[in-house]
């Protein structure tokens, strides 16, 4: 089946790559960069199944879900949501079930993870007696042939600039635990999970109230240039 699906993530590099991911599984990509999009999209549009981030800035992925189940002008309110996050914490895990979160997947999202969901979210709408499009084979050979090139480019760009800011935000005293959050995301999305793995022990001598310098980031920041460089 070709879904309608709405792909909801405030990081520029999980847009790019699961939304070419979702597109060469032959499935109709919507993406939202924020919670307000993808609630103004709820009323133009009815999507079969929302991917949804559930740490972004202003109003996180929860509270998105329990708005978007609120909204009588939402064309569908309770089709099949989906949870996308980093974190692997079993309270994160609870917190979303009990906030209607039908399912839970922890980044960096396979080919074959989204195949599932995209079946499951299927099977729901057809039970329901939502009507669904058939999937044209033809379709997903063509988007098959995506240039990885501009991606990479875009991914490194966008990882480029998220490492800028935390410099930026280590030198002049902000809170840097959002923005090491989205960097191991994107990361672990890209395939670098060794420097994904470094960000989680930056990450977590954050938590434990240690000084991260600029030094440790200029360092991963040059890690990451020579990856892409090569």
């Amino acid at each position: 089946w070709q879904l309608q699906i709405l792909l909801v993530d405030d990081a520029d590099i999980n847009r790019d790559i699961i939304g070419k991911m979702l597109v060469s599984l032959g499935q109709n990509v919507t993406i939202a960069a924020s919670s307000n999009e993808a609630l103004a999209l709820s009323q133009q549009q009815r999507f079969d199944l929302v991917l949804m981030d559930i740490r972004m800035p202003e109003i996180d992925g929860i509270e998105c879900v329990q708005l978007w189940h609120d909204n009588p002008a939402n064309l569908d309110p309770y089709c099949m949501i989906v949870a996308l996050s980093a974190s692997v914490a079993s309270e994160d895990i609870s917190r979303c079930k009990k906030n209607g979160i039908h399912h839970y997947i922890t980044k960096p999202v396979t080919l074959a993870t989204l195949a599932r969901y995209i079946s499951l979210a299927a099977e729901y709408q057809l039970l329901r007696n939502i009507e669904l499009q058939e999937q044209d084979p033809n379709r997903c050979s063509a988007l098959l042939a995506t240039d990885d090139i501009v991606i990479n480019s875009k991914v490194f760009q966008s990882l480029d600039l998220l490492l800028a800011d935390i410099e930026n935000a280590v030198s002049t005293g902000k809170k840097i635990d959002q923005l090491l959050h989205t960097l191991k995301g994107c990361l672990g999305q890209a395939g670098q999970t060794e420097l994904a793995s470094y960000v989680v022990d930056i990450e977590n001598r954050v938590n434990m109230g240690k000084i991260i310098t600029i030094e440790e980031l200029t360092d991963l920041r040059q890690k990451v240039r020579m990856i892409f460089k090569n």
